[in-house]
């Protein structure tokens, strides 16, 4: 059932992820193909130009189009012939989009310690174990860090929390604080195993205040994925999950697993897609249903002559056999 609704969810959240795009920050950098094909129309050229021009296929530019004349900016005045409608400078379609912000937090790294003992009597004491006391020490650096010495045997590096552009920056930190805390604990004569790090824990949470409603308060569906979490070091060995909470936002769809939030951050793309794909579909359609009786016709006509010949040469050959 868990699994059931996380699936649900997640459909959900990036429909209306997708629907409800507002204007951002930044422009997508591409050409304004809407605009092109505006002005190629305008010059009187044909779709067949066009297509030549723009080195687009025919099922390309019939979504320009489609969506040109939804809006009211071209009409059709005959077979593969257009005009426009409204004139115009620019277009904001499809120039802009949404990027949900992704927060990175829980970042786990460990590192064994090879040579060395670390001189920690000014760490902090948060806890007493029954066999010893793990310490802490602060450090301002990358954002914020805390380590914990683990009884001189290895550190645990636990990075603050913040948001990040994109999951590369996963990986930009993660060697960022190996360089660090390497460099940091040679200068007193602790080496660290750096060759043999590996991330304990990472969350990549994405939350979306339009789905807030989806799920309770303190309401939380997780799923195993049924795989190893893509790796940020080679010895990672996490394995993969992803879920939904309402931490740190009310609707927050969380994972360990960059491959995950990946393919989750681009699925309102894909449905973009998808629309784009399924408008050239019904296009087609729809020109296979227009032609469908005139392709009948010229069938059945074939069948017909087809008939009388095979009748005539059947005759024919019987009057030769007698």
């Amino acid at each position: 059932m868990h699994h059931y609704y996380l699936v649900l969810y997640e459909h959900l959240l990036n429909i209306q992820q997708y629907h409800n795009m507002k204007q951002v920050k930044k422009e997508v950098k591409k050409e304004n193909f809407y605009l092109m094909v505006y002005d190629l129309i305008k010059q009187g050229k044909s779709p067949v130009d066009i297509c030549s021009k723009l080195n687009f296929s025919k099922q390309k530019l019939q979504y320009y189009l489609d969506t040109l004349k939804n809006k009211g900016y071209i009409g059709k005045i005959g077979y593969g012939t257009w005009e426009v409608k409204k004139e115009v400078k620019t277009f904001s379609l499809g120039t802009k989009v949404d990027k949900p912000i992704t927060n990175l937090h829980a970042l786990q790294i460990n590192f064994p310690i090879i040579k060395g003992k670390i001189h920690d009597k000014d760490w902090q004491v948060k806890e007493k174990l029954k066999n010893w006391i793990p310490k802490y020490k602060q450090d301002l650096n990358l954002g914020g860090l805390t380590i914990k010495n683990n009884n001189n045997k290895s550190i645990t590096v636990y990075a603050k929390s913040r948001n990040i552009e994109n999951i590369e920056d996963v990986d930009n930190l993660a060697q960022k604080i190996k360089v660090y805390v390497y460099n940091f604990f040679k200068k007193d004569g602790v080496i660290l195993d750096v060759l043999n790090c590996q991330t304990k824990n990472m969350n990549l949470a994405t939350g979306d205040e339009a789905a807030k409603g989806l799920n309770r308060k303190g309401e939380k569906f997780e799923l195993n994925l049924g795989k190893k979490a893509e790796k940020i070091f080679p010895k990672d060995q996490m394995d993969a999950k992803a879920w939904i909470d309402s931490s740190p936002k009310p609707f927050t769809a969380e994972t360990n697993d960059k491959e995950w939030k990946r393919e989750y951050l681009s699925m309102p793309f894909r449905i973009r897609d998808s629309i784009m794909v399924l408008n050239t579909m019904a296009h087609n359609l729809a020109y296979v249903a227009e032609n469908y009786k005139s392709h009948v016709g010229m069938v059945e006509e074939a069948h017909k002559i087809f008939k009388k010949i095979n009748k005539r040469l059947s005759q024919k050959k019987l009057n030769e056999y007698f």
